[in-house]
């Protein structure tokens, strides 16, 4: 019997056995099938866990062993692989010589009876006799996506990709990158990425696969080849500029980032990771410049922007910028508890009502003694008393954060009462923060003027004994005034002369008081000299204002 005799029975013979096999297969309802939701619900779930269970240990595996190079163990252990995963097909050839014919007429008789196995025997066959056939490489990666062969269709790609074959490329970049084969889309990617013809898509598969092989150098190598080709690109540079981050060479990283300002229109997402590798560097008077540079381009939203803006402007001492990236993060309630602390500082010396809403806000959002203690401070300064009576008051009992066991909330209390003229409740906070700390010389000073303006002459004798003719300097007006209320005219005087000498020139208040101690004392003199010194002054000062203005008028 000649050859395509013997091929043609063949063929029949296998349609035959099709046929038959067909006719007799009983037919099963869906409903009952093995398997089948409706069937056996505890059988499905227990064998999809089993599925996804094998699944997990098989991909690891996989992913070991292409990180390894070596073999999958947990299919040599005997590990059962999912279901998705088909192991490659161990087939033997047709035997005798190719013939375009008949291997046409049998690949479609496979493919009509359903006999794929024989179909990808056939088309297998084909591709060993004829390599350079285009056809049978196209059939036989049609008859192996059906039988699950990844691996050998793969390859016809891949072939077919080398020998310039249309959307041959694309296609086996896209089944590499699906299996894992990293190796295989930078061998399909690389040339065309140093020579510059690669898209942004591209680009993106092509690093990636660079770092599943843990090589960002070469991804690099092959970015600034494309660079070399194409003049200044602003997404490679932007990739340039990760990778070198992402291996520490900050220097690099750097360059590549001012490369885009440099050719392109900078960004503030730009100016941010400029400005952070500036910092490690310790150069935060430039990073503060980069991000300066766009703030005008910065939408109010761009909250990290604000953020790192605020930091930069804060290290430098640029308070301006510094206030206005925190008011920013403040309005839009993206502000951290840092935030609020700088803007506190920043606010708090020329409008202390600014800085009692952010501190309230920051005892409100975060709970913290620092923000409590300082809203206390600030009600103080603004001389907002019912605010400040309100925050005293909304110290619970059990006191959890201990706030009572700091003079600070002490001395917010005697101020407070103080205001309200609550005097005998003020007395005993003053006595508790000084209690608290003895040394604390803001303690002793209200006190002692709250004494004075309550005219609590008893308790102003009492803190008075010892040597009140030598107190500090924080403590010399109150204590002076303390004199004067005790009648003790003499020591009052001492205290202000003492002050006369130490300043240069004393002010007109100055010597007014110092007038009223002198008259006090009985010596009226004194007291006129001073008083029309003082005059004197006065006027020289007037006239010497009002030939400054004259100019500019």
């Amino acid at each position: 019997m000649t050859r395509p005799k013997l091929l043609l029975g063949i063929i029949l013979l296998a349609t035959g056995i099709t046929a038959q096999a067909q006719d007799s297969a009983p037919t099963t309802p869906w409903w009952k099938a093995p398997g089948s939701l409706a069937a056996d619900d505890a059988k499905w779930r227990a064998e999809y866990d089993k599925q996804k269970e094998n699944s997990d240990a098989f991909a690891a595996s996989l992913a070991q062993s292409i990180k390894t190079g070596k073999g999958m163990s947990y299919l040599d252990q005997g590990g059962v692989s999912p279901s998705w995963y088909k192991a490659p097909m161990v087939v033997e050839p047709f035997p005798g010589s190719y013939s375009h014919e008949l291997y046409g007429l049998a690949y479609n008789v496979f493919l009509k009876t359903g006999q794929l196995k024989e179909a990808y025997r056939l088309a297998y066959t084909a591709v060993l006799q004829v390599p350079e056939s285009v056809v049978w490489r196209q059939r036989l990666i049609q008859v192996g996506t059906w039988l699950g062969q990844r691996e050998m269709v793969l390859q016809q790609w891949q072939w077919m990709a080398n020998h310039g074959q249309p959307g041959a490329r694309a296609a086996a970049v896209k089944l590499a990158a699906a299996l894992s084969r990293p190796d295989i889309v930078i061998q399909l990617l690389s040339p065309l990425a140093r020579a510059g013809q690669l898209s942004d898509a591209d680009w993106k598969t092509l690093i990636y696969a660079y770092g599943q092989l843990s090589e960002p150098d070469k991804a690099i190598a092959d970015i600034n080849q494309s660079l070399q080709r194409t003049g200044p690109n602003r997404f490679l540079l932007e990739q340039e500029a990760y990778l070198s981050y992402q291996r520490g060479e900050i220097a690099q990283s750097l360059a590549a980032l001012q490369g885009v300002e440099k050719h392109f229109q900078a960004t503030p997402d730009i100016a941010i990771q400029e400005a952070r590798l500036l910092s490690m560097q310790g150069n935060y008077t430039e990073a503060f410049a980069a991000m300066d540079r766009v703030r005008s381009k910065a939408s109010l939203n761009n909250v990290p922007f604000w953020h790192l803006l605020a930091v930069l402007a804060w290290e430098i001492h640029d308070h301006n910028a510094a206030f206005d990236a925190e008011k920013k993060l403040y309005l839009l309630d993206a502000a951290s508890q840092y935030d609020l602390q700088r803007l506190i500082m920043l606010t708090g010396p020329t409008n202390p009502e600014a800085a009692l809403a952010v501190a309230r806000r920051g005892w409100e959002k975060y709970q913290l003694a620092y923000f409590y203690f300082e809203s206390l401070t600030y009600a103080g300064q603004a001389h907002a008393w019912k605010t400040l009576g309100r925050l005293l008051r909304a110290v619970p009992a059990r006191d959890p954060q201990k706030l009572r066991s700091y003079a600070t909330y002490w001395l917010a209390m005697g101020q407070w009462a103080n205001a309200v003229e609550n005097y005998p409740a003020a007395e005993r906070a003053y006595a508790e923060a000084l209690r608290l700390n003895p040394e604390d010389e803001i303690a002793k000073n209200n006190l002692l003027w709250m004494l004075v303006d309550s005219g609590n002459v008893q308790a102003l004798r009492a803190l008075l004994v010892g040597d009140a003719l030598q107190p500090s300097d924080s403590l010399r007006d109150v204590t002076q005034n303390a004199l004067e209320r005790l009648g003790h005219d003499a020591s009052a005087l001492f205290l202000a002369r003492q002050r006369q000498q130490q300043s240069l020139k004393p002010t007109s208040l100055q010597l007014l008081n110092e007038a009223s101690l002198w008259e006090s004392a009985g010596n009226s003199g004194i007291a006129w000299s001073l008083r029309q010194k003082a005059i004197a002054d006065s006027l020289s000062s007037l006239q010497n204002h009002r030939q400054e203005r004259a100019p500019n008028e």
